[in-house]
């Protein structure tokens, strides 16, 4: 089978869990013996690796590797990522690559048994609907619906204003997802998040529903600790507790409510906590924000800045995760939540905001106990956002970790639980193969 794959993010150009499940799957498809082309744009990281064709509409690399080939765009000179500036220039910016990738996709569509989607609101959507019926089979794979980022007060959670015009143009765009063959979802919110939307738009639900995948992320197996390895990490509170969160650094991302989560639960405790801030900065100025807002803490509380050039390889994550005790995703809206998974496969107990993966992932509607602050799972604890996230959520976080530190007898149990609902429904070979499955179904 041949599989041609659209993605902004991959492997120098990817910054969060997007590019991550489209490493990850691409890499177990090979292994399966297909394959895979990946068109996807260039940025200031790539450019120089592969000479630049010119014989086509818009400048291009092609790089082979075996079954693997990766073509590359320039779509815009001297961008350090995808989605640099503002929400209109970001925007403009996709859909100007994803008009050139139709061009091409065109131009190769005998050649492609499949065509793969994945991102947000152009590519999943609009392209979706300008390929129907041109190729054997369009998927999108929606990594998140950005039109939800943002509160029931109107603030948006991301880099963009959430202006009606604004949240109008990403709704019509998300909603096109309906014309792809098969629309592929990671939660059970963001399903009906999707139903939402597109019903909003016009579209009927018997044109669509009946198309609606349930398919995840994961990790390998050899990824994921033993539990004799997890009870041996955990077993017994440490005198400086480490704190990670580990994900591209960006507003939508919420670090801001990690550092203050930390200084309120550092009040009330002896324990000293270390927070290690780890990812991809998305820009100096969000950088700085954190940095100023890091430089007033309590005497037993150090928080170190961790900023990588690349998503990390599995190797370089077992290291950043296997000498914390405790992870922490301060997301204000995340709909499935892979690094979740990544942390509790490395013995990491979880802490995170009570938005919609998370909520999924710890089966909190159905075994949650609720609390003042938030929920207690058998997998991890959840903090409360509540209406007003910037007033009450630092403190929600807080109280989360404190509840972990007291509990941390049972902490240990409650990721080796965590890691059999991981072996069971989030593994990467599990996963390529349901996509198999669903290429092979038309």
């Amino acid at each position: 089978m041949k599989i041609a794959i659209v993605s902004l993010q991959f492997e120098k150009t990817a910054t969060g869990g997007g590019g991550v499940h489209v490493q990850n799957i691409t890499e177990q498809f090979l292994s399966l013996g297909h394959l895979v082309i990946i068109l996807s744009i260039h940025t200031d990281k790539t450019i120089n690796d592969f000479p630049l064709k010119y014989d086509w509409e818009k400048p291009y690399s092609i790089e082979e590797r075996d079954n693997l080939t990766v073509v590359r765009f320039l779509i815009e000179q001297n961008i350090e990522n995808p989605y640099v500036g503002d929400k209109n220039t970001e925007l403009d910016r996709i859909m100007r690559f994803s008009e050139t990738v139709y061009q091409w996709i065109i131009q190769h569509s005998e050649e492609y048994d499949v065509v793969s989607l994945h991102g947000h609101h152009i590519i999943p959507g609009w392209l979706a609907r300008q390929l129907q019926g041109k190729v054997r089979m369009v998927t999108s794979t929606i990594h998140a619906l950005e039109s939800t980022y943002v509160t029931a007060s109107g603030v948006g959670f991301g880099n963009f204003e959430a202006t009606q015009e604004m949240l109008s143009r990403l709704r019509q765009y998300e909603a096109m997802a309906v014309f792809a063959d098969f629309i592929i979802i990671n939660s059970l919110k963001v399903r009906s998040d999707f139903i939402e939307i597109a019903t909003d738009q016009g579209y009927e639900l018997n044109m669509f529903e009946h198309k609606l995948v349930l398919i995840a992320s994961g990790v390998t197996m050899d990824f994921i600790m033993s539990d004799e390895q997890v009870k041996q990490k955990l077993k017994a509170l440490p005198e400086v507790i480490n704190i990670l969160t580990f994900s591209r650094i960006d507003p939508s991302k919420g670090h801001e409510f990690a550092i203050l989560g930390v200084i309120e639960a550092a009040k009330t405790i002896k324990q000293k906590i270390r927070l290690f801030i780890t990812g991809i900065p998305e820009s100096q100025e969000y950088v700085r924000k954190l940095e100023t807002l890091a430089q007033n803490h309590p005497d037993n509380v150090e928080i170190i800045f961790d900023f990588k050039t690349a998503i990390s390889p599995p190797e370089e994550k077992k290291q950043i995760l296997d000498n914390k005790h405790i992870y922490l995703l301060p997301s204000l809206q995340e709909p499935f939540g892979m690094s979740i998974v990544e942390a509790s496969a490395r013995g990491n107990m979880v802490i995170s905001n009570d938005t919609t993966g998370p909520m999924y992932m710890m089966e909190t509607e159905s075994k949650g106990q609720k609390t003042s602050w938030g929920y207690i799972t058998p997998y991890g604890v959840l903090a409360k956002r509540t209406e007003d996230p910037y007033q009450n959520l630092p403190s929600n976080i807080g109280e989360a970790i404190n509840w972990t530190i007291e509990n941390w007898d049972t902490g240990a149990e409650r990721v080796i639980k965590f890691n059999k609902r991981i072996r069971q429904l989030w593994t990467w070979e599990g996963i390529a193969r349901q996509y198999i499955d669903l290429f092979s179904s038309k």
